[in-house]
């Protein structure tokens, strides 16, 4: 019997200097819940349409694509993969864009694939700076 794995993500925020989150799931966890943890990670309450890229390149090679679900394009690889299937390894950059209009862009590196043991997963490891609003006021700019 094969033993659990646990695979650590670092998730950065492009473009948000000091913003980041370090996620654990295990092995034959998905992508899917990978984004689920991200978008509750950072703060995105809606749910939008949303890719990975294992190429580490964003809007990469379409080969390397998973995507969202629920309305994959034709012959796009759904995000509903577990994680040990896709031969991640520690130190690969996957690339991720949560909401195809807004474009949030997070740069994801495989931090550590290690035995999981008993350990809970998914769970967030650690949490560094405050994420900006998924919908920032910008009426507050506005004179009144």
């Amino acid at each position: 019997m094969a033993k659990r794995q646990a695979y650590v993500f670092e998730a950065k925020l492009v473009g948000h200097r000091g913003v980041s989150r370090t996620f654990a799931l295990a092995g034959d966890q998905t992508l899917e819940l990978l984004h689920v943890l991200l978008r509750g990670g950072f703060g995105w309450e809606e749910d939008h349409l949303y890719s990975f890229w294992l190429d580490g390149k964003f809007w990469g090679d379409p080969a390397s694509e998973y995507t969202a679900p629920f309305e994959p394009e034709e012959g796009a690889q759904t995000a509903d993969v577990p994680l040990a299937t896709l031969g991640l390894e520690p130190g690969r950059r996957i690339a991720y864009v949560f909401d195809f209009g807004d474009e949030w862009r997070v740069d994801l590196r495989i931090a550590d694939i290690r035995p999981a043991g008993d350990e809970k997963l998914p769970q967030l490891v650690a949490s560094r700076g405050d994420a900006p609003p998924q919908y920032p006021d910008y009426d507050e700019d506005e004179p009144t």
